[in-house]
């Protein structure tokens, strides 16, 4: 069975504390463990049309989406850990 394209989109903000701690450690962690995952960092401010079409009103928001289907959605309070495990399972680890 072929493997999907994964893909993390990151919707954060100028004036989002949480966002700018959470960020680096996600994406860091992300990057070491996943390799193949396409990661899509999204400012809400810069990018409203597609903002608004994913239908996020919160920050920080991922959504981990795989073969261009969203598959998962974080917001608000969760754990990079969260997202890893959740990246293992799309990924068939």
């Amino acid at each position: 069975m072929e493997t999907p394209k994964i893909e993390l989109l990151y919707f954060t903000g100028k004036t989002c504390g949480v966002c700018k701690v959470l960020k680096p450690k996600l994406l860091d962690a992300v990057q070491e463990n996943f390799p193949n995952v396409d990661i899509r960092v999204v400012d809400v401010e810069e990018e409203i049309e597609f903002t608004g079409q994913s239908m996020v009103f919160t920050l920080p928001v991922v959504i981990l989406k795989a073969d261009d289907k969203e598959m998962y959605r974080f917001a608000r309070s969760f754990s990079v850990y969260e997202v890893l495990e959740k990246l293992k399972r799309l990924s068939g680890e």
